[in-house]
């Protein structure tokens, strides 16, 4: 019994902590800030990689930059000129990298971004630790 309630107050503090989201594939995917190990800190020094949990258990580095995709037939540079970007790269004739000020938040962004009736795909660049597979 007192397992359960313990399990039921760490997700209930997750939950309220889960501010921050994205889409993927339509659907909304939370996210949790999570402290850097030792390890981390030392790979990530100057890379400004922050540390995330997504609500399906995968651990995640993001930094400013987004993918995006336009709807077909639109022109995803002119659509993408409305915001304040740093940069716009062409990674194909479909998919850019979007880069953002460091001092603004990634996961706001990019929801700003997928709202936008042209924009089929705004989603954080994620970066995912090096592993032994």
């Amino acid at each position: 019994m007192k397992k359960e309630i313990i399990m039921g107050l760490i997700g209930l503090s997750l939950l309220t902590e889960a501010s921050d989201f994205y889409y993927e594939n339509g659907k909304k995917v939370d996210v949790v800030k999570v402290e850097k190990t030792n390890t981390q800190q030392k790979k990530s020094i100057g890379t400004e990689v922050e540390y995330y949990q997504t609500s399906k258990g995968h651990k995640v580095g993001v930094k400013n930059d987004i993918l995006v995709e336009c709807k077909e037939n639109k022109d995803c540079k002119k659509v993408l000129s409305a915001y304040e970007t740093l940069s716009v790269e062409a990674l194909s004739d479909t998919i850019f990298m979007v880069t953002i000020a460091k001092d603004k938040n990634v996961f706001e962004f990019s929801q700003k971004l997928y709202t936008d009736k042209d924009i089929t795909i705004a989603h954080p660049n994620f970066r995912k630790e090096k592993g032994r597979r």
